[in-house]
């Protein structure tokens, strides 16, 4: 393990050969800085689509529970309807659904 004078003098050695090798080739300074900036741009990109692609879904949950909706108030229009079948069938719906 590491006394703090030890990685104090271990950090201040990295940063001195750092220092010295962009001091040396200054084009690695806008390269690095690229090379960081592609997962910032990539998880930017990925957090905006995920968001537009999750609004989507609940608009297509609601077309749906819509739909389904429709579909009963549909059903329940035709069952209430007086001469829509035969006594028979209408009596067995109406033990099974309410008017």
């Amino acid at each position: 393990m590491l006394t703090p004078q030890d990685w104090h003098h271990e950090i201040k050695e990295h940063h001195e050969r750092a220092y010295t090798l962009v001091k040396s080739q200054p084009w690695l300074i806008p390269t690095v800085m690229i090379v960081h900036l592609i997962p910032v741009a990539l998880t930017i990109h990925g957090f905006w689509k995920n968001r537009a692609l999750h609004k989507q879904l609940k608009i297509e949950r609601e077309k749906t529970k819509q739909l389904a909706l429709a579909q009963v108030e549909h059903v329940t229009t035709k069952v209430k309807a007086p001469h829509h079948c035969p006594a028979m069938i209408h009596d067995h719906l109406c033990r099974h659904f309410k008017h």
